[in-house]
């Protein structure tokens, strides 16, 4: 009886050490940025890196960031300002909606053209002085 126990101790050590030796063999650790040429492996999928969604992410805070400083200095109008955050709002959504199965590169420079865009169209209603949006 104490051999078969002592047999079950061992082979159960013997797996418990195996499990994660496997599981850090099937590319779930830090893979480096691009991840290029790697198939559909890892949380991006080949796509951007994890600093240049962190730029991007960054440039949605500089966007949100300066339209509360243009309304509180009363450059753009509350009407514009609400535009404004509703289209940086929508790129944030559909960043978290592509990120959950990890983004490729089609999706990341779809969002950057819409960041760009938007940030244009912050520096186009500061300097229009109408109070309206468009």
């Amino acid at each position: 009886m104490r051999k078969l126990l002592f047999s079950v101790a061992i082979a159960t050590a013997t797996i418990a050490a195996a499990v994660p030796a496997a599981a850090s063999a099937q590319g779930y650790g830090h893979q480096g940025h691009g991840n290029q040429g790697q198939g559909q492996q890892g949380w991006n999928r080949g796509g951007p890196s994890r600093a240049a969604i962190n730029d991007l992410l960054g440039d949605l805070s500089r966007v949100d960031n300066g339209i509360a400083r243009s309304v509180q200095r009363r450059i753009i109008s509350q009407r514009e300002a609400f535009g404004l955050r509703r289209e940086a709002s929508q790129v944030r959504a559909q960043l978290n909606r592509a990120s959950r199965n990890g983004i490729n590169n089609r999706e990341f420079a779809m969002l950057r053209g819409q960041v760009n865009r938007l940030e244009t169209r912050l520096r186009i209603e500061r300097r229009d002085r109408d109070g309206r949006r468009g």
